[in-house]
């Protein structure tokens, strides 16, 4: 009798976790490389969220807190070190427990302070030196391989948080490599960009052919959201929609009517009239292409391109999840665990598309 492999194990920390779009991302991807793949650690202060992961995932440690109450490090930001002041060392005693047994560390620090989207802040904000965390906690438990997710803009912060923790991890024996990646072209059906940022201690990382190698032919909104099969009665809710105002009402109906995408100013609320807000505002989905960037808004109108392409309403939870690339039956958890609307469009909102990992896993471990 044949004898079956055994797979190779990879665990993992999973920091500022949200839902869990980067864990999926890594235990498929890992399955998929012939891994084994085990969260030790997720943390998020999103109570939901994380009981989401722990659902699926069951880590052996979730911590419902900030990451910055976890690790404590000190980091010069002139820019003339290229070094932590002191070696971050890990508060949580259980995390402590972890040193020198994790082989993965990813996470996708809150983007907030840089995203385009934020007119307040601006790529000056505080939560921008979250982005440490990720060097500061891989150096803290002896973690070999990295993985950070962020806004494309993340590489203009004042504060250079993307050229100090390069900096740093270089100087601690790290390769280290940045990529700027469109969702769509790794099977998402949206246009969403993000940079990451990969390290090695175990292997000299290069020009990226693993991850050109998995580019494929772009998913449209219609060929993710079309035609979708009938779900369980137990997930009704992810397809109902909620409340709209008549006056959202009426938009709607004129892009219908009119056959137009674009809402004209005329018909616009007065605040987002003449520029003083994105044209895709009271938008409608091109239903050939991928959706433009999922946000945590996605069931109002006014906040978005969310109109959807051929019917008269915003779209679903179950069809945002899928843009997200979230399988239907990855909301089942979510219903047991009594998620309302509001947690739904946080978590889904908040996502890395999972798809996006498979290119990154391969290039560190293929």
């Amino acid at each position: 009798q044949a004898v079956t492999p055994t797979k190779k194990s990879l665990t993992y920390i999973d920091l500022f976790c949200g839902g869990g779009g980067l864990s999926l991302g890594v235990q498929n991807a890992g399955r998929f490389l012939g891994f084994s793949p085990r969260l030790a650690l997720a943390a998020d202060m999103d109570e939901h969220a994380l009981n989401l992961v722990k659902a699926h995932f069951n880590p052996i440690y979730a911590k419902n807190k900030s990451v910055e109450e976890l690790v404590e490090y000190e980091v010069d930001l002139s820019g003339n070190s290229f070094d932590f002041i002191t070696q971050p060392r890990i508060t949580d005693s259980q995390v402590a427990s972890l040193k020198g047994r994790i082989d993965l560390l990813v996470g996708g620090p809150p983007c907030q302070g840089h995203s385009n989207l934020n007119n307040n802040t601006r790529r000056f904000d505080p939560r921008n030196l979250l982005y440490l965390i990720m060097p500061a906690f891989a150096l803290a438990l002896d973690i070999p391989t990295i993985i950070i997710e962020n806004v494309q803009t993340i590489t203009k912060a004042k504060e250079d948080v993307v050229g100090i923790s390069s900096r740093i991890l270089q100087g601690h024996g790290y390769s280290v490599e940045e990529f700027i990646l469109k969702a769509s072209d790794f099977g998402v059906a949206q246009s969403r960009t993000r940079h990451f940022l990969i390290a090695s201690k175990k292997r000299t990382l290069g020009p990226a052919e693993l991850i050109r190698a998995f580019a494929g032919e772009p998913l449209s909104f219609n060929q993710a959201c079309l035609n979708l099969p009938r779900i369980d009665e137990k997930l009704s809710m992810i397809e109902k929609i909620g409340n709209i105002s008549k006056e959202n009402i009426k938009r709607i109906n004129f892009l219908h009517d009119n056959s137009v995408h674009d809402l004209p100013n005329f018909a616009r609320p007065e605040c987002h009239q003449d520029g003083t807000t994105y044209q895709s505002v009271y938008g409608r989905i091109h239903g050939n292409l991928p959706m433009t960037t999922i946000t945590t808004g996605f069931s109002s109108p006014g906040r978005g391109r969310y109109v959807h392409p051929i019917e008269r309403r915003p779209i679903s939870i179950r069809e945002a999840g899928r843009v997200q690339a979230f399988p239907d039956m990855y909301w089942d958890k979510a219903v047991d665990l009594d998620l309302k609307k509001a947690h739904f469009q946080k978590i889904i909102g908040d996502a890395v598309p999972s798809l996006m990992v498979y290119p990154l896993m391969a290039a560190l471990f293929a």
